[in-house]
């Protein structure tokens, strides 16, 4: 294992600059710190800021003129390090938490009477995925929180060519502020494996709440489905796993508004379609989800972090590229 990489150095910046607007006195200032870096990262990304431009006329069926487009890009990016900066969240951001709006609650609790566990589904590009889970924590939930393997706080890395710097102190910091609402993080396995299947079982058999990104790719079977104007691959892992131990799968959508406001929804379970042969039951569960989260990107789709990566893989062959 090597000891460091160039990578290394750009996380433990923002490792950083997450630590020092943490320490900022007002909540001004901090949006002054997240907004001067985010104008900073639109100006020099430039196959980013195309990409997104190209998604988002698509999606909007070119509705959007291009001063409409620029400003919900760059709120993107400015959302990007609001979620980083919520991983030390200021004392007015945990007050901001513990006065937070909340919707459907009741649907979790429910689940739990019925002592089958809850799968809850947060996107893994809108909205405000780590306020989400400080509410849950606030309210007394106790999460299993599932990442994909190559996850690094909201990052994606090279498992293949992690660093002891990146296992020993970059991966520990965003573990440890993790521990702080999270009862346990559990890692998807590179290839499909019975045994962590009968762990996320044993799990929801205890009552447990799994906490997991429906609209993540990591799975060994991705269904496409249409989201945003794009047929886009959908993980149908949790919906198999739900209908095999009979917990619901309850979508979470964490809005923070412009004036620190949080508002926190659960939404009410995907429909399981018993009835439907098993492929057909999985690309259904997927299309409600799919349409849920679509229709909160359109309501605010300057939270949506993932505009540059919509489509990704639908028009390589065009020649299209990662920024």
């Amino acid at each position: 294992m090597r000891l460091v990489a160039p990578k290394d150095l750009y996380f433990l910046s923002v490792i950083a600059f997450i630590k020092i607007v943490a320490l900022s006195p007002s909540r001004r200032l901090r949006e002054l710190a997240i907004g001067t870096l985010a104008a900073a990262a639109y100006r020099f990304s430039r196959t980013k800021r195309q990409r997104s431009e190209k998604n988002l006329s698509r999606a909007f069926a070119g509705t959007l003129n291009q001063e409409q487009k620029q400003r919900i890009i760059k709120g993107a990016f400015v959302r990007f390090w609001q979620e980083m900066c919520d991983w030390l969240p200021s004392h007015t951001a945990s007050a901001a938490i513990q006065g937070a709006e909340t919707h459907g609650v009741e649907q979790l609790r429910s689940a739990l009477k019925r002592e089958k566990g809850a799968i809850l589904w947060e996107s893994n590009g809108f909205g405000s995925r780590i306020l989400a889970k400080r509410i849950l924590h606030e309210n007394g939930f106790s999460l299993h929180q599932i990442h994909g393997a190559n996850d690094l706080g909201g990052f994606l890395h090279d498992v293949s060519g992690t660093t002891w710097l990146r296992e020993r102190v970059i991966k520990h910091f965003f573990k440890q502020r993790e521990k702080l609402f999270v009862t346990e993080t559990i890692r998807l396995p590179h290839s499909n494996s019975l045994e962590f299947t009968r762990l996320l079982v044993t799990l929801l058999n205890r009552n447990a709440i799994l906490c997991v990104s429906g609209d993540g790719k990591d799975g060994q079977k991705l269904i496409r489905v249409e989201f945003l104007a794009v047929p886009t691959p959908f993980a149908s892992g949790m919906v198999s796993l739900a209908r095999l131990s009979g917990a619901p799968i309850l979508p979470m959508f964490c809005i923070q508004r412009s004036d620190g406001a949080i508002t926190l929804t659960i939404a009410d379970p995907i429909q399981m379609d018993r009835a439907a042969g098993r492929e057909r039951a999985l690309e259904k569960s997927l299309k409600e989800y799919a349409s849920l989260l679509e229709a909160q990107v359109r309501r605010y789709p300057a939270l949506y972090r993932n505009w540059h990566t919509l489509g990704e893989g639908v028009d390589d062959e065009a020649g299209s590229e990662r920024d």
